[in-house]
């Protein structure tokens, strides 16, 4: 491995062969795909119809949690296809990043931060939630291999070699059924680094990195716009911000004042093609830097942006701040802070919820099982931090509507529902 690039490596991870449940000898699947389908199957992207983007308000125009995890899949995989990456891997990461976000956006993931003194993280809440929808019960045949890694210790993941995956099987015992994680390592690395400041191991999980955080630059100013808080003096003012830095820009294709032009298509446009061609050109003369890639054990590329348009998003993203203080916004949040105030409370205080709910239940019972145990030793969380965390856990996998029919439901006295949370089957 060692003597090989990332992009042969890439390219043969890319083209091994799935065999579904081992039983056939050939398939025509590819991992990456197999990937994609465990994801987008699963209950938790399901549940991203029903979570909230910018405004927690019932309504179609604005963006749901799913529309935007639609758009950064297809900002990722335009950007992975011009750089020449593996766009079914960049597909896989980008439909599943943003599992574990709360269902009424920042202010209720704020909320959690607060009540777990910043414990909660998004996007590890993201990537445990894929391994948990990429458990299956481990086929007979490599049964006696798992059994024999988990007896040296049951109340953890072990990593096993099987012949048939292109990488290390991470297996576990829960419920007296020995279960495997279906679901490539790279995925579940881009997962858990977006959104921080620790580069993925692959170059695709860079790419839905740089590419969630365009889609969200893109997507609230038009939220703004269909909520008629950002009108023609706005968007006027919008396209001065960059006046100066498009006179100093030598980029005439696709120039800097194209991050806030008049339509979506223009200021995606801009930001894909500036941030293709100034790594294209990195990577064509081997003028990047490296970080270490602990998947493949090598050095790859760090895909950066280039300054200018740096500068450009972070003067865009300081402008939109000021519309987080309309009043429609701020309405929201507070309507949205009140629902999870609300739902903590139920959770804190009301043991008739937590021992007659089935649903609450069994979820609990899941959070006994090696992943979370593994988990929690990692993170060395003390009794009352773990507990304050698994009430932020279990709240990420509500949609809205679950929110709302459990206050209703206490407001009531009736806990017999059930709730479509994702469990270990």
């Amino acid at each position: 491995m060692m003597n090989m690039t990332y992009s042969d490596l890439i390219k043969q991870r890319g083209a091994q062969l799935y065999y579904p449940d081992f039983k056939i000898n050939k398939s025509s699947r590819r991992w990456y795909q197999h990937d994609i389908d465990t994801i987008i199957y699963s209950d938790m992207f399901r549940k991203m119809q029903r979570k909230a983007q910018l405004l927690s308000i019932n309504d179609p125009v604005f963006r749901s949690r799913l529309i935007h995890t639609f758009e950064v899949v297809r900002i990722a995989k335009e950007i992975s296809e011009k750089l020449g990456l593996n766009t079914e891997l960049s597909e896989a990461i980008a439909l599943s990043h943003d599992f574990g976000n709360v269902a009424f956006g920042k202010t209720a993931d704020a909320f959690l931060q607060d009540k777990t003194s910043s414990l909660f993280k998004h996007e590890e809440v993201s990537s445990l939630m894929l391994r948990i929808c990429a458990s299956r019960p481990i086929p007979d045949k490599y049964r006696n291999a798992a059994q024999d890694a988990i007896k040296t210790d049951p109340d953890t993941v072990h990593s096993i070699d099987i012949v048939e995956f292109p990488y290390h099987l991470e297996v576990y015992k829960y419920k007296r059924r020995i279960y495997y994680i279906c679901i490539s390592p790279e995925v579940i690395d881009g997962v858990l680094k977006h959104g921080t400041s620790q580069p993925a191991f692959t170059l695709e999980g860079q790419v839905v990195n740089y590419a969630d955080n365009i889609a969200y630059l893109i997507q609230d100013i038009s939220d703004f716009e269909a909520a008629g808080i950002f009108g023609k003096e706005d968007r006027e003012r919008y396209e001065r911000s960059l006046m100066d830095l498009e006179a100093v820009d030598i980029n005439k294709n696709y120039p800097i004042s194209g991050i806030t032009g008049k339509t979506t298509s223009i200021r995606t446009a801009t930001l894909i093609e500036r941030f293709v061609s100034y790594n294209k050109d990195k990577l064509e003369h081997k003028t990047f830097t490296e970080v270490y890639s602990k998947i493949f054990d090598l050095s790859i590329p760090f895909l950066e942006i280039e300054p200018i348009l740096k500068d450009g998003i972070d003067r865009c993203w300081e402008f939109k701040k000021e519309f987080y203080d309309n009043e429609l916004i701020r309405i929201s949040n507070i309507n949205s802070k009140a629902k999870m105030e609300q739902i903590w409370n139920i959770l804190e205080n009301d043991s008739a919820f937590v021992e007659r709910n089935g649903s609450y239940i069994e979820f609990n019972r899941m959070l006994s099982s090696p992943i979370f145990v593994a988990f929690r030793r990692e993170k060395k969380f003390d009794d009352s931090q773990w507990s304050a965390w698994k009430k932020a856990y279990f709240i990420a996998h509500l949609t809205c509507d679950e929110i709302d029919l459990i206050i209703k439901s206490f407001l009531e006295r009736d806990y017999v529902f059930d709730l479509s949370l994702p469990s270990i089957r």
